[in-house]
């Protein structure tokens, strides 16, 4: 936990005002289908996982919701809060690790985990806890990498490489079992494939970074049965798992 932990801490406290200026985590396919299927309701209250620089914290408030962002990384959440107070937001931001949750049981109407849960030490802890603080009825929205099964080791591995603090991606039917496992009931469950050039996967990581160039020549040279991540002309596939999951009524 501690190796992960400053691992985390490195790598997004020399990026965070980086993830804050990027489009793509700014906006994106997955944020606005996400939040679609959530349709959260004016007035509820909102757990942001992970929030990172704080886009979807900043959308949920627009929304109208109660919001409360929490992250393990400092330089992170004092990103967020700027951005926040840029955009006329009020979000209440906490900081702490998605595996021991701050709040009473049954807190929130909503929570939201976007293109993060891939850093938890402990996702099954992590969707535990999230489902002890949501209210019986209220839904848990994940967006998070993932790729084919027989790709997703060579996934973990490059993906390693562009950032230490990567724990792990799961496949759509590993988060079926987890989802499950914390005894929360799956409404949603998709993946988008969003095309792009290896540099701009790599971003914020630049491809003259020690980390980016390593990552790039792994993936140039990805064998069968990786080749799924890669389109004829060269182009990165990124895969998007979305996964809605509601808390029963009752136990």
């Amino acid at each position: 936990m501690a190796e992960s932990t400053d691992a985390r801490e490195q790598f997004f406290g020399q990026r965070a005002h980086s993830y804050r200026l990027s489009a793509r985590h700014a906006r994106g396919q997955d944020l606005d289908r996400l939040l679609a299927h959530l349709d959260p309701k004016e007035g509820g209250r909102a757990l942001d996982l992970a929030t990172g620089a704080g886009h979807v914290a900043v959308r949920l408030a627009g929304l109208g919701l109660q919001v409360t962002a929490l992250d393990p990384t400092s330089a992170m959440l004092n990103e967020a809060r700027d951005f926040a107070r840029e955009r006329g937001a009020e979000v209440d931001f906490v900081q702490s690790v998605a595996e021991s949750l701050p709040f009473a049981d049954g807190t929130f109407d909503v929570a939201v985990c976007r293109r993060a849960a891939h850093h938890f030490s402990d996702l099954a802890q992590a969707l535990s806890e999230t489902a002890r603080v949501l209210k019986p009825g209220a839904v848990l929205g994940i967006s998070d990498m993932t790729a084919p099964r027989e790709a997703m080791s060579d996934l973990n591995r490059v993906e390693q490489i562009r950032d230490p603090s990567h724990v792990q991606a799961r496949t759509a039917d590993e988060w079926l079992g987890l989802l499950l496992g914390a005894g929360l009931r799956l409404q949603v469950l998709e993946v988008l494939v969003e095309p792009m050039t290896p540099e701009e996967w790599l971003a914020p990581v630049s491809p003259v970074e020690p980390e980016g160039a390593q990552a790039l020549l792994t993936i140039r040279r990805f064998e069968e049965p990786a080749r799924s991540m890669l389109s004829p002309d060269g182009t990165f596939v990124k895969y998007r798992l979305l996964a809605v999951a509601q808390k029963p009524l009752r136990p």
